[in-house]
């Protein structure tokens, strides 16, 4: 028989059992128990690997999480000057210090700090009104509260006024008469208390600084009386040489000071502790990464007394040595030369307003800063000398410049090797006469630099300049001849910063007008400004023959009471001068200076030289504000001529004032020290 084939079932039903109600929820019934124990399935799974597989794993984590590490500094590195004689060593200061116990309340902190004043001076000088009145507010707390009105707790209760203002007013209404109640034992042990909780909590909190060895000892003999107290050795730094470059050396902050609220995070990301001391200005601060130590790092257990054990767990090393370029004998007889002779020049009438006297001697082939002095009486009549005026400190530089000013004019062809100009001066349209300081006659550019003649070099930036004089008409120049100008002064480095290596260098003011008079005053050192550092590496670049190098104070870095170099601040050359003919023509010049009147001055030294003077005209304020006319001094010379071994710039603002001429104040202190200089070498 057949077999007869299955009935096809219609769409009708099909469509029916996929809306059955019942058929879909059992579906979803069934995909929500899978995710469901997927999810258990893989919470178990986690489960059983934290707890089983990684256990050990985590537990290391917890504990490394847990433990408390304390930094204690080292001791900064020695400076040196270039010889191997001390600049700056470390002294050690004991203290006492305390690291809070385990679960200490602050009832307990109060009877140590009362006890430990007992036993341990503690001075109140530095404790002011505004500090008693956080001491009442702490220890009276009903009768502080007392003086807050009830109209003021209800708008406190509103929100109108939060905690800051509630506790603002309890300061305000604090008198004088309330905190006369406490006692000075009390006081003592407030400051003592205050100390304990200085933040961070945990971290060693410095009590009493100073301490003297007795203090120390009876410490240790009673350490049971103070849990928590420990005695501590830190570093101060100390100068042999008192303040001889003290404010270039810098200073470094106290343990107490720490680290800076604007540098708080960029050191503590290097590793540094809040209470690190770290250099604050200076050397110090400019290579602050060669003088740090390596911090001892010490993990923090309790014991049972629950006093804190310290652990070594890293130890910690001295900072690295620095040996700077200075030359400790010339440095301090440069001094010595230059106070008696500010006090010489501050006895004629003329220097009423001399302020500093600034100077620099330098090995022009390598850039050594061998003395830097920047010497001036404060307001107590007290000599100083800070050495940094000679890089933030910018003057006209007057006919120091005409250097560069001839070389400028031979390397753009506006003038030729020898070219004879006539000294007459020059007068453009509503200006006055421009002329040299006196009439020099008809001379070359050797001659002009020698005698220090303006006229010549006015011929020089007006030739630059495009513009063609005609008496007492107006002179039309190419403005761009000021950048020009600006430009060729910065390869013997001036109006650029030089390089020296410390936190901050003046580049100097530079003029903004555009006149034809302005380009002429720019042309003899009228018109910019300029630092010694600066005038320093101009005169450097002329004596090694137009290589221009950047002036350096440290030479290099060692590991601490070692010869293991770990650093060197090599030589480097910035820019060397193009054309060497025109450069000997300005040696030649400066040369002539000597042979003639304005440098003769050196004459007298044991060796030949060449030298460039300069004077500006400036202006200062009397007691009464009125303008007086006043004159920048300067002088800039290297020696010997034939094969330079130092050279040397020396700048005076206001050097005198009222009368139209002195004595060149600098040419007497560049031949003083340059005298010492070669005759203590010979």
């Amino acid at each position: 028989m057949p077999v007869r084939a299955p009935k096809d079932r219609s769409a009708k039903s099909i469509q029916a059992d996929a809306f059955n109600p019942d058929t879909l929820f059992a579906h979803r019934l069934k995909i929500l128990m899978a995710v469901i124990v997927f999810l258990f399935g893989s919470v178990w799974i986690n489960l059983y690997s934290i707890q089983v597989l990684r256990t050990e794993e985590y537990n290391q984590k917890l504990e490394a999480f847990t433990k408390s590490y304390l930094n204690l500094p080292s001791q900064r590195g020695i400076i040196y000057d270039r010889n191997g004689n001390v600049l700056v060593s470390n002294q050690e200061r004991l203290s006492i210090m305390y690291y809070p116990p385990k679960n200490i309340s602050t009832a307990a902190e109060w009877e140590m700090a009362y006890r430990f004043v007992d036993y341990f001076t503690i001075s109140t000088e530095n404790l002011y009104l505004r500090d008693l009145q956080d001491l009442y507010i702490l220890l009276k707390p009903d009768e502080a509260s007392a003086k807050i009105t009830d109209a003021e707790w209800i708008a406190y209760r509103d929100g109108d006024l939060d905690d800051v203002d509630i506790y603002q007013l309890k300061l305000s209404r604090i008198s004088e008469v309330d905190v006369a109640q406490f006692d000075e034992r009390t006081r003592q042990a407030y400051i003592v208390f205050s100390l304990m909780n200085k933040s961070p909590q945990n971290s060693l909190k410095v009590i009493k600084d100073d301490c003297t060895l007795s203090e120390i000892a009876f410490l240790s003999e009673n350490n049971t009386l103070f849990p928590g107290f420990d005695a501590q050795i830190y570093f101060d730094r100390s100068y042999p040489n008192g303040l001889l470059l003290s404010t270039l050396l810098g200073t470094v902050t106290t343990s107490k000071q720490g680290l800076s609220s604007e540098s708080l995070l960029y050191y503590l990301a290097l590793g540094y502790s809040r209470n690190s001391s770290i250099g604050k200005s200076g050397l110090e601060a400019q290579y602050e990464s060669l003088l740090k130590g390596q911090d001892g790092l010490y993990q923090v257990l309790y014991g049972e007394n629950g006093l804190a054990q310290f652990t070594e767990v890293q130890s910690g090393s001295v900072g690295q040595d620095l040996y700077l370029s200075f030359d400790t004998d010339l440095q301090v007889n440069s001094e010595r030369i230059i106070a008696q002779l500010y006090d010489q020049f501050k006895r004629e009438s003329v220097r009423k307003y001399l302020e500093n006297i600034n100077m620099i001697v330098m090995d022009p082939h390598n850039g050594d800063i061998l003395a830097m002095v920047g010497l001036g009486r404060d307001e107590n009549g007290v000599l100083y000398n800070d050495p940094t005026l000679t890089y933030t400190q910018s003057m006209a530089i007057g006919s120091t410049i005409k250097g560069a000013t001839v070389y400028m004019g031979l390397s753009e062809g506006v003038i030729r090797p020898g070219e004879v100009i006539d000294d007459a001066p020059i007068k453009i349209a509503e200006t006055k006469l421009k002329g040299s300081w006196k009439y020099l006659g008809k001379l070359n550019e050797i001659q002009a630099i020698g005698l220090s003649s303006n006229v010549y070099m006015f011929h020089i930036a007006m030739r630059l300049g495009g513009a063609t004089y005609q008496y007492d008409k107006p002179l039309s120049i190419d403005i761009s001849t000021f950048d020009m100008m600006r430009n060729y002064y910065s390869q013997f480095g001036l109006g650029v910063q030089t390089g020296l290596d410390v936190p901050f260098e003046a580049t100097g003011y530079k003029g903004s007008a555009t006149l034809g008079g302005h380009l002429l005053d720019f042309a003899i050192g009228q018109y910019d400004t300029y630092t010694v550092m600066q005038l320093a590496q101009y005169v450097s670049t002329i004596a090694n023959n137009g290589v221009r190098v950047q002036p350096r104070i440290l030479l290099k870095a060692t590991q601490h009471n070692s010869d293991v170099i770990t650093y060197e601040n090599n030589v480097k050359i910035l820019n060397a001068l193009d054309n060497l003919g025109a450069l000997k023509r300005v040696q030649m010049g400066f040369r002539y200076c000597i042979d003639g009147t304005l440098c003769g001055g050196l004459r007298t030294l044991p060796v030949t030289s060449a030298a460039k003077t300069g004077t500006a005209e400036t202006f200062v304020l009397d007691a009464k504000n009125n303008l007086i006319d006043s004159y920048n001094t300067l002088m800039i010379a290297y020696a010997p001529y034939e094969n330079p071994e130092v050279a040397i710039a020396c700048g005076i603002p206001n050097a005198y004032s009222v009368v139209r001429s002195a004595g060149n104040a600098c040419g007497e202190v560049i031949r003083e020290v340059l005298n010492y200089y070669f005759s203590r070498n010979n």
